[in-house]
This record gives C-alpha cells, sequence and structure tokens, in this order.
C-alpha cells in the first residue's frame, strides 16, 4: 500500500503471519497447488484468507495439544483407552460433518459467515482429532508411530485441500438456481417443454 507518505508499514496481524512458520508450511506445502495456478483476483483472495484460517486453527490446536498432554500423561492404560473410546464420537461425527459441508450452497454474500463457520467446524475436528492421537501415542508401540504421524498429517492435509478446493465453489448453488429460473422463463415465453427436449446422441 502507498500513500502520501511513503509505503503503510504493514499491520500487525500481516507482521504475525510473515514469521509464522505454519504460514510457509500451509503456502509451500499443503495448499502449493491452488497458489500455483491462474486464479481470478477474487479466488486468489478467498485461498489467502483460507491459509490465514487454517494457520490460526494450527496455533489454537497446539495450544489445546499442549493442554491435552500434560492433564493425560499421568493416566494409566486401562483409563488412557476409556478416553480414547470417549474421543472417538467427536472425531466420527465432526469428521463426517467436515465433509458434508460446502461452501457451494452458500450464497456468495454470506461468504464470511461460511468462513466462520468452517472456522470453528475445523478446529473442533482437528482438536479432537489430534486429542486421540495423544492419547493412542501413549499406548502405542514406537514401532507404530510412523504410521501414525503418516494418518495425521495424510488427514490434516486432505482437510484443508478439500476446505480450500470447497471454498472456489461459494455461491454454485445460488448461480445455478438463478440460471436455471432463467431457462424456465425463457422455455415458458418460448412454449418450449422442458420434458420434451432431447438430450445428447448416445455414443
Amino acid at each position: 500500500l502507498q500513500t502520501k507518505h511513503g509505503p503503510t508499514p504493514p499491520s500487525g496481524d500481516v507482521m504475525l503471519a510473515r514469521f509464522d512458520p505454519f504460514n510457509y508450511w500451509l503456502r509451500w506445502l499443503v495448499l502449493k497447488p491452488f497458489l500455483s495456478v491462474a486464479l481470478e483476483e477474487g479466488d486468489r483472495a478467498f485461498v489467502e484468507d483460507n491459509i490465514d484460517k487454517h494457520r490460526q486453527v494450527m496455533w489454537l490446536n497446539i495450544l489445546v495439544s499442549v493442554g491435552v498432554f500434560l492433564g493425560l500423561r499421568s493416566l494409566e492404560g486401562e483409563a488412557l483407552g476409556m478416553v480414547i473410546t470417549a474421543l472417538l464420537a467427536p472425531v466420527m461425527v465432526m469428521g463426517a460433518a467436515w465433509f458434508a459441508i460446502s461452501f457451494g450452497g452458500i450464497p456468495s454474500k454470506l461468504l464470511d459467515t461460511a468462513m466462520s463457520i468452517t472456522f470453528w467446524m475445523f478446529t473442533a475436528f482437528v482438536v479432537s482429532f489430534s486429542a486421540m492421537f495423544i492419547a493412542v501415542s501413549m499406548v502405542a508401540p514406537w514401532s507404530i508411530w510412523p504410521a501414525m504421524a503418516v494418518i495425521y498429517y495424510g488427514a490434516l492435509t486432505a482437510c484443508m485441500q478439500y476446505d480450500t478446493a470447497d471454498g472456489l465453489k461459494a455461491g454454485l448453488d445460488e448461480a445455478v438456481l438463478h440460471h436455471s429460473r432463467a431457462a424456465l422463463a425463457y422455455y415458458a415465453r418460448e412454449g418450449i417443454e422442458p420434458d420434451q427436449i432431447e438430450g445428447p446422441p448416445e455414443a
């Protein structure tokens, strides 16, 4: 940004993001496929906002995970097993809900609301997922830790990539509905029966 007095200094949030390791991890590993293609200005702005959203979720997840680790480290095997069983329900429910919701069904004018919804939904899923993995790691032999790390990293990466790809469809259902209504109005005006329109010839 430029003013008559020279460049505008970056805000605190911008400076914080610049030195945030999660910012670079998201940009160069997780969401690089989205930033390396030609996107329209609005789509690129959404991707940038989504990176910031995921960055905040990951820091919140770390803070909560520290508390989870400190709270579970004194428990024995049976108690840890009960914790793992209890955490299965929120992980499964929040995971299913995370992949069920879609930006496409939300009007583009409510994009800020959609960002808030997905922020808290993703936070709930990641925190419960991390808590379960911490508990499992305390009872699992070290030989399966690499497999657990791959599962954990793969789940987080897939969730963030899915969320970003889905976000680029914001307002899609609204646009489809608008064009469908326009098409029906055209058919009615021209005396065309939509049910009688033949589809493309079969191959």
